[in-house]
């Protein structure tokens, strides 16, 4: 794969403002990841491409306009670029688990929207399952030794798109980039949340009461440590040759059920993961350098956290072009995080 040198660099990110009618239809997420392809000037080789968008329980909320993942108008405007610049209709695949479920049992994808885009498209949907992954070691683990990841996300002749959804998220506060590589991990294993709090001390493991009268804040950021540490495993097995994320429409809350949509028209683009999310979690109201998997990502040399450090550009006229001012683009007011804990404001 190839795109515009200037996004080449790791510490290179860029935003695209897309104006979008509230809520935005189907063609308006279609026509603002056209935009932003075209403008990072993406061309294949003729390899396999991979895409992982967040369809997280897709099956069970069956509608694509809930904000809860990454809308199939926006893939289809992906594929609809890369249809002339490249793509193999017949070596396309989204892997995900529209289920969350543990099992093998296949997955139907219906009111997700993507079993239409493949019908559309011809693209193939798959999932993780134990039969469609492999097993990796970790090189430098920090809480996992080895991984069961997608055959296709580390396969050597495919490119790997990493499409996540703008959101918050009742653990990680910002879910982007690092954390949609869960949906990479065979079905078995990827439940980190859970892992993490498996780690925490007994007594609280014991405690039968609603977490939101008892968690406070250094709990839940000790806890946000051990979701950390899983996602830098993960980052160092599978690593997306591009980053998209899609905040036409961006949702804070807990990250599912819990939350509230806000067009935003915005996507955010690069080659390092910590790069885009500290970009992209900036643009939400959040300060990068104090998100915790952040921090230890960028202290694993997974990339740059600090906003005065990435060169960040912005589309004009389809052109790539420094961005004069990133904080014009940020939301007011800023994202709330719904955590459950004690105290938390209302």
């Amino acid at each position: 794969m190839r795109l515009h040198p200037l996004l080449s660099d790791p510490k290179a990110v860029l935003v695209s403002l897309t104006p979008s009618p509230d809520p935005p239809g189907w063609e308006t997420y279609r026509c603002a990841a056209r935009q932003m392809m075209a403008a990072m000037q993406v061309e294949l080789d003729g390899e396999k491409v991979v895409i992982k968008p967040n369809v997280t329980v897709g099956e069970r909320f069956a509608d694509p306009d809930t904000g809860i993942g990454t809308h199939p108008g926006f893939v289809q405007g992906m594929l609809d670029y890369l249809n002339v610049h490249g793509r193999r209709k017949h070596a396309t695949y989204i892997v995900e688990d529209p289920r969350n479920t543990d099992d093998n049992e296949p997955r139907h994808w219906r009111g997700t929207g993507y079993d239409t885009l493949a019908t559309q498209t011809g693209v193939k949907l798959r999932t993780p399952n134990v039969y469609a992954c492999v097993t990796r070691t970790v090189p430098n683990p920090q809480a996992l030794t080895t991984l069961r990841v997608s055959r296709l996300a580390v396969a050597p002749d495919a490119v790997l798109f990493n499409v996540p959804k703008l959101k918050t998220h009742n653990l990680a506060i910002t879910t982007l980039c690092l954390k949609n590589l869960m949906g990479l991990v065979t079905v078995f294993d990827r439940h980190f949340c859970a892992q993490a709090w498996n780690e925490m001390p007994e007594e609280m493991l014991k405690n039968e009461r609603p977490r939101e009268e008892w968690l406070d804040r250094a709990s839940h950021e000790r806890w946000q440590a051990g979701l950390a540490r899983r996602l830098i495993d993960t980052a160092q097995i599978i690593r997306p040759h591009l980053n998209l994320v899609e905040g036409i429409v961006g949702r804070e809350g807990t990250g599912f059920q819990r939350g509230r949509n806000w067009t935003l028209g915005l996507a955010v683009a690069g080659v390092n993961m910590v790069a885009v999310d500290s970009v992209a979690s900036y643009l939400m109201g959040f300060d990068p350098r104090r998100l915790i998997y952040l921090r230890l990502a960028a202290e694993a040399g997974l990339g740059v956290n600090n906003l005065a450090e990435l060169a960040i550009y912005t589309v004009k006229e389809g052109n790539i072009v420094p961005c004069p001012d990133i904080t014009a683009l940020r939301a007011q007011p800023p994202f709330r995080v719904i955590s459950n804990i004690v105290d938390e404001e209302a």
